[in-house]
């Protein structure tokens, strides 16, 4: 298929999710907190709100505080704690050469979002971040919201995740839903959520293009 729209999600897909250990871990000692392991961190942490897994891993710990050191800390040090995952920029670079819409449909709030994807140098014709929906995927309001900028129908764009949460709103939205496997998933969970492809890397998606 030709897709007119390829989404994309952030953390495992875009960047690799060190970025979100290494912040969270951060804030921690900022904040003198218990510091979560990376176990802890990539089970209940990953495409969750921040709000939910602070009530979870470190309930005693002022949400708002956190909040402010968190995206004070991440959108300093991302290119410190983390790096762009491979293919990516070759991969933006030639869906915007192609003439397909490029979205970005994120958990993260806007102004993290927006530091990565400037940071990078990435093309991109719409933004939806965790700040910009009531519900965050797995509900397909933020995918939907993608679409509805663009003004295009979910039948023919592509959504990209690397979490199962991914696949189930890219599917209950009604977009062709790929799975890679630089970040949380696996095949198994992937396919299980819905994808209907599963790649490496973005490298892969080239061949949904042509």
């Amino acid at each position: 298929m030709k897709p007119k729209a390829i989404f994309f999600d952030v953390d495992g897909t875009i960047i690799s999710l060190e970025v979100i250990v290494k912040t969270f871990q951060s804030c921690c000692r900022q904040l003198n907190a218990r510091v979560l392991t990376k176990k802890e961190i990539m089970e209940n942490a990953i495409s969750y709100k921040l709000s939910e897994a602070l009530d979870k891993l470190l309930p005693e710990v002022d949400y708002e505080k956190f909040k402010k050191c968190f995206e004070i800390t991440q959108i300093k040090n991302f290119k410190n704690f983390s790096k762009i995952l491979p293919f990516v920029k070759a991969t933006f670079n030639l869906i915007n050469k192609r003439g397909i819409k490029i979205g970005v449909v994120t958990t993260k709030s806007r102004s993290e979002a927006l530091a990565i994807l400037n940071g990078y140098d990435l093309p991109f014709n719409t933004l939806v971040s965790g700040s910009d929906v009531k519900k965050r995927k797995p509900d397909p309001e933020p995918v939907l919201k993608a679409c509805e900028n663009l003004n295009l129908d979910p039948k023919d764009c592509i959504f990209v995740g690397d979490h199962p949460f991914d696949m189930l709103a890219a599917k209950s939205a009604g977009c062709f839903a790929v799975g890679t496997l630089t970040g949380w998933g696996n095949r198994e969970n992937l396919k299980n959520a819905g994808a209907d492809d599963i790649i490496k890397n973005l490298s892969s998606l080239k061949k949904l293009i042509e």
